[in-house]
């Protein structure tokens, strides 16, 4: 509830790191909070100018290309946000759907097998066993 603090803070840390995205992001919450709306959008335009697409942007852009039946443009985009954070286990699990919907049942497996490594919840990482193990249990190698 400090603004005036958090902006100090958020100043300080961009001084430092001015390319620090969560920084920025901090900062324009504040200045908006404060009513100072055109500062805000200076500093997200700032921010937009370092990601112009945020993160999840392409997942979600996937997931709609899934709905459609686009799996060409779905993996892609899955591709893309692999790329971009090569660590989170539904990205690799989202690809792997794309890659078995085209008919890649290899690829599939293979991101099945790194969404398993990158999963941190146990529930995930049974999910993704069990579907491991179904497409390799329904697929010739």
């Amino acid at each position: 509830g400090n603004l005036r603090d958090a902006e100090e803070l958020f100043a300080r840390v961009l001084h430092r790191e001015p390319k620090n995205r969560h920084a920025l992001s901090n900062l324009a919450l504040v200045l908006n909070e404060q009513g100072r709306h055109g500062e805000a959008r200076e500093v997200s335009s700032r921010l937009e100018r370092l990601e112009p697409n945020p993160p999840f942007f392409n997942f979600e852009r996937g997931l709609a290309a899934l709905r459609q039946g686009d799996f060409a443009v779905a993996r892609d985009m899955f591709a893309k946000e692999v790329d971009r954070d090569a660590g989170y286990h539904e990205f690799h699990y989202w690809l792997a759907v794309a890659y078995l919907n085209l008919g890649q049942t290899d690829k599939a497996r293979e991101q099945l097998a790194i969404a398993i490594a990158n999963s941190t919840v146990r529930k995930d990482l049974d999910l993704y066993s069990a579907k491991l193990a179904r497409l390799k249990s329904t697929t010739v190698h």
